[in-house]
């Protein structure tokens, strides 16, 4: 379901229940009988400075003639028929694609295609404690821009990012690795702005970068990048980037240098012996699957930084996060989330690095990561 949103239609930007054109709430006065009614009801109503039964009854007709409800209606009608009128022409101005509006439920395409945009507002349950940004919805913001450049493209073909080409071959995207780097988390009720776009990396992979902005100030917010790689649905192994996969998406990927560097320094494995810090028991249900029939890589964050201890993040924030997804995680898995200190890395007491490793019980090593976290200011 596609739900489109009309701007200025009130100034809080809710739509009204009548936009549609058609008059939902019934103001014609009725006819006969019922019509001089209606008049006595509303003479009645306006006149706020009658007291007694007898003085309503000697002046009714002069309340009447003064106030007739008809021009009362009118003129409460008119601010609201002057908004619907201007949600109507706005909106028909989204449907014919002209420029300087932008659709936040669908976003658009720019550059012949190369680069997608897309708006979102941050909504009450998008938020954490402090009324900003979760990392969880912003990993959730990096998808769905992913997807929908894709389906406006026009080379989606099963609703998940796996295009014509690549269904007939059972294959579909996964993520290889993730990085982030956030200068400033936006607060409930901001309208940000997210670019994204991507490009071939190495022979089989493709990368994509994504900008975030504050779409009220243009300020940078987030700036992201990850590796993809095609998997075979069935054999759940690495597959070759055939020519004619890649020749549907050829037309819509960009020659251009990263938008960021991914951190060089080869991620560590942390284990049990020198962790720092251990949370165990950790267990994905079936609302952390995805449409790929394994844990979504995004609920996986939010596993990782479990090893986090509760005072660092009261005190801290996410500043930046690589992670490196080396096997797939399953339902009903049991994970242990380890975190070590950096301690090499501490800057000015002002920022802290931890060496992350998600793992099943058995050891075998899910997710490899590094994130580092910087003081909180005060708001």
């Amino acid at each position: 379901m596609i739900i489109k949103l009309i701007s200025s239609a009130t100034s809080f930007g809710v739509p009204l229940p009548f936009c549609s054109g058609t008059n939902n709430l019934n103001f014609s006065p009725a006819a006969g009988p019922e019509k001089k009614k209606h008049k006595q009801a509303c003479s009645f109503k306006f006149n706020f400075g009658i007291s007694s039964l007898s003085e309503k009854r000697k002046n009714k007709k002069e309340i009447v003639r003064a106030s007739p409800p008809t021009e009362i209606i009118s003129q409460l009608l008119v601010p609201i028929i002057n908004t619907v009128s201007t949600a109507t022409e706005e909106k028909w101005e989204l449907d014919n694609g002209k420029p300087g509006i932008v659709e936040p439920s669908s976003g658009r395409l720019l550059q012949g295609g190369l680069v997608f945009q897309q708006n979102f507002t941050i909504r009450s349950f998008e938020i954490g404690s402090d009324f900003r940004l979760s990392i969880e919805t912003l990993m959730n913001y990096l998808q769905e821009t992913s997807l929908n450049h894709l389906k406006s493209a026009g080379i989606l073909a099963d609703g998940f990012g796996s295009t014509l080409a690549m269904t007939a071959k059972d294959l579909i995207w996964v993520v290889c690795w993730s990085h982030v780097e956030v200068d400033h988390y936006p607060s409930w009720g901001d309208v940000v702005q997210v670019d994204a776009w991507m490009y071939r990396s190495g022979r089989n992979g493709v990368r994509r970068d994504w900008l975030i902005q504050d779409l009220k100030t243009g300020k940078t917010l987030i700036r992201a990048t990850s590796l993809f790689a095609m998997m075979n649905k069935k054999t759940r192994k690495f597959a070759k980037a055939s020519e004619e996969v890649i020749g549907e998406m050829k037309p819509f990927l960009m020659h251009c240098d990263p938008l960021i560097n991914k951190d060089t320094r080869k991620l560590l494995q942390v284990e049990t012996d020198t962790a720092d810090y251990i949370r165990t028991g950790l267990n994905p249900g079936w609302t952390d699957m995805d449409v790929n029939q394994h844990v979504n890589h995004i609920k996986l964050v939010n596993y990782v930084l479990e090893g986090v201890p509760p005072s660092i993040v009261e005190s801290h924030e996410l500043c930046a996060m690589t992670l490196e997804y080396r096997k797939e995680c399953s339902l009903d898995s049991v994970l242990q989330s380890l975190s070590k200190l950096n301690r090499n890395q501490l800057i000015y007491d002002q920022e802290i690095e931890f060496e992350h490793s998600l793992s099943l019980e058995c050891r075998l090593e899910i997710v490899r990561g590094r994130s580092r976290w910087r003081k909180k200011l005060c708001h």
